[in-house]
């Protein structure tokens, strides 16, 4: 199977600042901490307290939270699986 894209985001170094100026105009204060991998990432807003690897998984994190709050770690249906099995085709 082919994919065209017509356009594309790739999550890379050009997406962290736009992926930071996002969460903080979501109202989350934002900072950096030296991990034992590197830098995480990090936005507090409340109670929640989010870390990543990097800007972009950073806003993917809260948007998972501010979609599914406290129930965030959902499995059921697989779309992880059923991906990882057409790859796999």
């Amino acid at each position: 199977m082919e994919t065209q894209v017509e356009s594309s985001l790739v999550a890379s170094g050009n997406t962290y600042n736009p992926s930071l100026i996002v969460l903080r105009q979501k109202g989350y204060e934002l900072w950096l901490e030296k991990g034992e991998n590197g830098s995480l990432w990090c936005a507090k807003k409340g109670d929640q307290t989010f870390l990543a690897y990097t800007g972009p998984e950073l806003l993917g994190l809260v948007v998972l939270w501010e979609h599914l709050g406290p129930n965030w770690n959902q499995q059921k249906p697989d779309i992880f699986g059923e991906l990882m099995d057409k790859m796999a085709d």
